[in-house]
C-alpha cells in the first residue's frame, strides 16, 4: 500500500470521525432542507450545523456543496456553537474537503475544547500530538487527551492508554494507561482489544500474558476487527511455536480483509515457518497478497531471487523484478531497490549510492516529500565515509525533528554505521550518559552508554542481546 494512498485513506477515516463526532450520521430519510434552510436564515446555529456539515460532506440526501456548508458552520461557530466548532475546526485541520487552515482550526477547536466539547478535545489533543498539520505539542495533547477521556470517549482512552503505556510521545506511565486501555475495551473498543493484546503479548510495558492477549483477540475478532488474529498469528510463526496454528490465525486475518495477513504468511513459506513443505505454499499466498493489493510481494519475490531461495541466487534479476514494480507504480518495491542499491547486501548486489540516487529521483512521484528528503540524506551519508563531513550531516538531522522514527534510524546505521554512532555518541553526551571522544567507533565506552541509553527506551527487550542491532540504534537515534 503506498504512503500516498494511506494518507487519503486516513483523510477520509478523519473526515468520517467528523460525522460521527459530531452527530451528523445519515438518518433513513433525508433532511427537510427547506425547514432547515428556513431556520439557518432566522439564526439558528443547530440548523445551521446540520446543514452546513451535510453540504460539506454531501451526505443525508444532500447534494455536496462545500463552500456553503462551510460558510454555514462559520456563521454557527462564530454565534458561539461549540459542536459548530468542532465540527469546522476538524475540517480544516484535516485539510481533505478544503484547503487545511490550521491556525484557525487550532483557533476554532480551543474554543470549543475549553468549553468542554468532547470531539473537539480529541481532535486537537490528537492533532498536537502526532503534529497533524500543526507544531507537536505532547503536554497539551496529554491534557486534552486526558479531558476527552475523562468525559468517555473510546478513542482518547485508547490513544492516551496505547502513549502512556508504549511511551514513545509523552512520558510513559503504565499503570495509567493499562487502566485507560481497559477501560476503553470494557466499553467495546475493539481496538483497545488489539492494542491492548499487543502489549499483553510482547510483554512491551505491561506484564507477560499471552493467554489474555489470545482472548482479547478473539474478541476483537469477533467485532470484525482481524488484526488481533494477525498479531498472534504472527506471533506464533515467527517464535516457530506451533506453525500449523499460526498459519490457521493468519488465514482468517486474511479471510477477515487483513491482507497483510497473506504477505506474512506468503513470508514465512518462503523461510519455511510453515512446517512440512512450507516453500511450496509461497506461490499461493503471495498470489492472495497480491489479489489484496499488498505491494510487498514483489520485495519479497525479489528477496527469493536474491538469496537463491528455492532458485537460483541473482542479484541483478532480484533488481529486475523491483525496478518493474517500481515502474508499475509499487512505491514499497521503489523504497526497497532504493535502500538496496544505496547499501548493497555483501554478496550479488553492489553498494553504488549514486544509482541509488538516480532511483530516487526517477520513482520521487511514488514516495511523499518526507520519504523522498529522507532517502536523499541518507543517500549523503552512504557516499561518504569521512568524518570531517559528519558534523555537517549531523546539523541537518537536528534541523527535521519530524523525521525521526525507528524507520529512519535504521536507514541511517544501515547507510552509514559510523555516522549513525557519532550521532548518538553526542546524543549521550547531551544527555550526560557518555564522557569518552566523539569518533563515531563503537568503542567499549561506547558500548557501555548505549547500554544505559538503550535501558531509558519505552522498549528496552533487545538492550541485553546486543546495543548493536539495527533496532537499538535505530531506536536510540529516533529519541
Amino acid at each position: 500500500m503506498t504512503s500516498k494512498f494511506i494518507t487519503h485513506t486516513r483523510i477520509l477515516a478523519g473526515a468520517l470521525i467528523v460525522i460521527l463526532a459530531t452527530g451528523a450520521v445519515a438518518p433513513a430519510k433525508a433532511l427537510d432542507t427547506d425547514a432547515l434552510k428556513s431556520a439557518a436564515a432566522a439564526g439558528d446555529t443547530a440548523a445551521q450545523r446540520k446543514l452546513g456539515e451535510a453540504l460539506v460532506f454531501g451526505s443525508e440526501g444532500v447534494a455536496q456543496d462545500v463552500a456553503q456548508g462551510l460558510k454555514l458552520l462559520g456563521e454557527a461557530a462564530a454565534a458561539g456553537d461549540a459542536q459548530a466548532r468542532a465540527s469546522l475546526g476538524k475540517i480544516l485541520i484535516d485539510g481533505y474537503y478544503t484547503g487545511a487552515q490550521p491556525e484557525r482550526a487550532q483557533r476554532l477547536l480551543e474554543q470549543a475544547a475549553n468549553a468542554g466539547n468532547r470531539s473537539a478535545q480529541m481532535t486537537l489533543g490528537e492533532a498536537l500530538l502526532w503534529g497533524q498539520n500543526l507544531t507537536p505539542n505532547p503536554p497539551r495533547a496529554k491534557t486534552l487527551l486526558q479531558a476527552a477521556a475523562k468525559a468517555g470517549d473510546p478513542e482518547a482512552r485508547r490513544i492516551l492508554g496505547e502513549q502512556l503505556v508504549g511511551g514513545w510521545l509523552l512520558e510513559p506511565d503504565v499503570e495509567a494507561g493499562l487502566a485507560l486501555l481497559e477501560q476503553a475495551v470494557a466499553a467495546g473498543d475493539d481496538k483497545a482489544m488489539v492494542s491492548l493484546g499487543g502489549f499483553l503479548l510482547n510483554d512491551t510495558g505491561a506484564k507477560l500474558d499471552v493467554s489474555r492477549a489470545q482472548t482479547l483477540f478473539e474478541e476483537a475478532a469477533k467485532a470484525g476487527n482481524g488484526e488481533g488474529l494477525e498479531r498472534y498469528g504472527t506471533y506464533l510463526m515467527w517464535s516457530n511455536r506451533s506453525p500449523a496454528q499460526a498459519e490457521d490465525y493468519l488465514r482468517r486475518a486474511g479471510e477477515m480483509g487483513r491482507g497483510s495477513a497473506w504477505s506474512t504468511l506468503a513470508e514465512g513459506a518462503m523461510y519455511g515457518y510453515l512446517g512440512g513443505g512450507s516453500r511450496s505454499k509461497f506461490d499461493g499466498y503471495a498470489e492472495k497478497a497480491r489479489a489484496a493489493g499488498e505491494e510487498v510481494v514483489a520485495v519479497l519475490e525479489a528477496e527469493r531471487l536474491m538469496w537463491g531461495i528455492s532458485m537460483r541466487a541473482s542479484g541483478p534479476e532480484a533488481i529486475a523484478v523491483l525496478e518493474k514494480a517500481a515502474d508499475d507504480g509499487n512505491a514499497t518495491a521503489a523504497s526497497h531497490l532504493i535502500a538496496l542499491v544505496r547499501d548493497g547486501n555483501d554478496y550479488n548486489v553492489r553498494k553504488q549510492p549514486e544509482q541509488a540516487r538516480a532511483y530516487l529521483e526517477r520513482y520521487a512521484p511514488l514516495l511523499d516529500p518526507d520519504r523522498s528528503a529522507q532517502f536523499a540524506y541518507t543517500i549523503d551519508a552512504a557516499s561518504t565515509r569521512q568524518f570531517a563531513d559528519f558534523p555537517e550531516l549531523k546539523a541537518v538531522y537536528d534541523s527535521h525533528p519530524e523525521w525521526r522514527s525507528l524507520w529512519f534510524g535504521k536507514q541511517i546505521y544501515a547507510a552509514n554505521a559510523n555516522l549513525a554512532i557519532y550521532i548518538v555518541q553526542l546524543q549521550m553526551k547531551d544527555e550526560g550518559l557518555y564522557t569518552g571522544t566523539v569518533n563515531a567507533f563503537a568503542t567499549e565506552t561506547t558500548l557501555r552508554a548505549m547500554w544505559r541509553a538503550c535501558h531509558r527506551l519505552p522498549d528496552a527487550t533487545r538492550c541485553d542481546d546486543s546495543v548493536m542491532h539495527p533496532d537499538v540504534v535505530g531506536a536510540l537515534l529516533a529519541r
